[in-house]
């Protein structure tokens, strides 16, 4: 479909965030600095595949190298200090565990998840269930609390803070707590999207407080890593997946909207922060899904191709499922700055 313009959902303002606090779902395995996705599960939640390089000290692609820009992503360093230095799985979907665990990605996964080889820190569960995650250049490991089956899976004022896993420690904290309206009852989330920009070294970070099924009042953060300050908020967008992608034209954040089955993009420029109007890029096709209510959960970028993860979402928890997932390929038209769906998921 050709791309349009949503002006209303396109405000933007540059914002500083405030000190921070004190003190999907799915899993990956590193293997000596190689990202793979083994398996899509839990609540929709997944960190994107492929990184090329372990730690590196500077982004390893030339910022207008056509593709995603997360492939500097380093295995956490107290994975060695815990022996899981070769092959590291990180999950955080365990159906036995809250949180985060970690595992050998080497063995074969168990009939019997007791038999598991599972290692959980004691703080990795301090925030409860938890949802998206995301791994930096040192190894950082960055995510959110996400209710799985109730809001009491989660403490107080947890769903709008962005945790840490210290690369170092493997000690979780609260890193910085977003702005924004509390939640409601009548929407038991807040964080649902995070991704990570290697050129930037910054996360962008969507959550959904404080939006009701009659109003739209979530937002898109983009937080630098080294100072822990929000410098940019697009308001008025409840989002779900998103991704950086350098296109031909430039660096554009992709989101997949949580309340219709669209992916949207808006321009970054050379410091990463948004400018310019949101658009729409691409229409899912509802037929391609089995389900009532698809909508995009994930996105992952290779070099010229993007994968979408869609799964139904309705702001209620009963709306979440393990069991049905669609995954659609598109590849990139460099010519044109758009997105052809493979001849498989054409409509």
């Amino acid at each position: 479909m050709g791309k349009r313009r949503r002006t209303a959902a396109s405000k933007m303002r540059r914002a500083v965030a405030p000190p921070p606090p004190s003190g999907g779902r799915g899993f990956l395995v590193l293997v000596a600095g190689v990202v793979a996705l083994l398996a899509v599960a839990g609540v929709g939640w997944w960190m994107t595949r492929g990184a090329e390089n372990a730690i590196p000290a500077t982004p390893t692609r030339p910022a207008a190298v056509i593709g995603g820009v997360a492939g500097c992503r380093g295995i956490p360093r107290f994975a060695a200090r815990l022996g899981y230095a070769d092959r590291l799985g990180i999950s955080t979907s365990e159906r036995m565990y809250k949180g985060l665990v970690i595992f050998d990605g080497r063995a074969p996964v168990a009939a019997d998840p007791a038999q598991r080889d599972i290692h959980q820190e004691p703080s990795w569960d301090d925030a409860g269930t938890l949802g998206p995650f995301v791994i930096d250049r040192d190894g950082h490991i960055y995510t959110a609390a996400v209710p799985r089956t109730a809001v009491s899976d989660n403490p107080p004022g947890s769903l709008n803070v962005v945790y840490r896993i210290d690369s170092e420690t493997a000690e979780m904290q609260p890193f910085v707590t977003l702005p924004g309206a509390a939640g409601s009852s009548d929407n038991p989330f807040g964080i649902l999207g995070m991704t990570y920009d290697c050129d930037t070294h910054a996360l962008y970070v969507s959550t959904v407080a404080g939006s009701t099924r009659q109003a739209e009042q979530g937002r898109i953060v983009r937080v630098d890593l080294a100072s822990r300050k929000i410098s940019d908020e697009v308001i008025g967008i409840d989002a779900i997946g998103l991704a950086v992608f350098q296109g031909r034209a430039g660096k554009r954040l992709y989101i997949g909207l949580a309340r219709s089955p669209e992916i949207g993009s808006v321009a970054l420029d050379a410091d990463g922060h948004a400018t310019g109007e949101f658009r729409i890029d691409l229409e899912i096709d509802e037929r391609l899904a089995n389900f009532a209510e698809p909508r995009v959960r994930r996105i992952s970028f290779d070099q010229t191709n993007m994968t979408l993860f869609i799964v139904p979402f309705a702001f209620n928890l009963r709306a979440v499922s393990e069991q049905q997932q669609v995954m659609l390929r598109y590849g990139y038209d460099a010519e044109r700055d758009a997105w052809v769906p493979f001849p498989e998921h054409a409509p």
